[in-house]
């Protein structure tokens, strides 16, 4: 398979599955590929030149651990990462924007003080007019995020503006929006406390698997939990304790196998029972 810069992480494990374990081995962060879950969220989101971004590895050493696995990179793109980070063309929509046309907002603040954007996010996206842009600024590449913003239209571009600067780009199309809201259905269910202690002792200790992510910043709840979601046994059930509700999570776990019971049993206290769908 012939590929370059911009291929993105999930075709090359597509053509050649022992990828994972070539690119999972260059660098720490790149390891959330060995998980499925979090392989899913993040595999088709992500170029290599993004993939080597994150791992603060070069585009050449992600090159030389494919290579060997019969693919062949384009020439053209065999310049060092180090030198091409948020340096990749400008989508047309990107580009022709002006300042007048450009939301910024900086969530970086929001997320350090332990508060979740997402809400601002959405209002911000839902109040902007159709064809402008907004730009949001973080520490890491928000890949939920840009699923759920592009589920609604959204063309999203990201650049690498420095270690651990990254500015997310959301093109507001003309078309038709859904509401911009948690998942509804069978497999998000919200309970008031009687309800949810009846589906809790459905389950008895040995059957729970306890997980806190209270004490985390942001992104580790969602990627805590997709790490540990692959590791339950059958009829086995994650609890979580969790701050908030996790939009984010609820949208990945749509269209997984899973159904998620949640309370909310208070400002900061919030519970979910995850089980797998039978």
């Amino acid at each position: 398979m012939v590929i370059n810069k911009n291929t993105r992480v999930a075709e090359v494990i597509r053509a050649n599955a022992d990828s994972i374990a070539a690119i999972a081995a260059l660098a720490k962060p790149l390891r959330k590929l060995k998980n499925p879950l979090l392989r899913r969220v993040m595999a088709p989101r992500v170029t290599l030149a993004e993939a080597a971004a994150i791992g603060g590895c070069s585009l050449a050493a992600i090159r030389a651990a494919l290579e060997p696995l019969g693919f062949q990179f384009v020439e053209e793109e065999l310049a060092d990462n180090r030198k091409e980070e948020g340096k990749e063309q400008r989508p047309d929509w990107l580009a022709a924007g002006d300042e007048a046309s450009v939301a910024v907002f900086d969530v970086r603040e929001l997320i350090e003080s332990g508060n979740d954007p997402l809400k601002a996010i959405v209002q911000r996206y839902r109040a902007l007019p159709m064809g402008n842009l907004l730009c949001i600024i973080n520490t890491f590449i928000p890949y939920p995020l840009i699923n759920l913003l592009g589920k609604q239209g959204a063309e999203t571009f990201v650049e690498t503006v420095a270690d651990q600067v990254y500015h997310t780009w959301f093109f507001k199309q003309g078309v038709s929006e859904r509401k911009l809201e948690a998942p509804q259905s069978d497999r998000v269910m919200m309970h008031d406390s009687p309800s949810f202690g009846r589906v809790l002792a459905a389950y008895n200790e040995t059957q729970l698997v306890w997980l806190d992510v209270r004490h985390l910043s942001m992104p580790q709840p969602m990627e805590t939990i997709l790490e540990t979601l692959p590791t339950l046994v059958a009829g086995q059930a994650l609890y979580v304790l969790h701050k908030r509700v996790p939009l984010h999570l609820l949208e990945e776990l749509t269209d997984m196998a899973y159904r998620t019971h949640i309370h909310e049993a208070g400002e900061g206290d919030v519970k979910l029972l995850i089980v797998r769908r039978s």
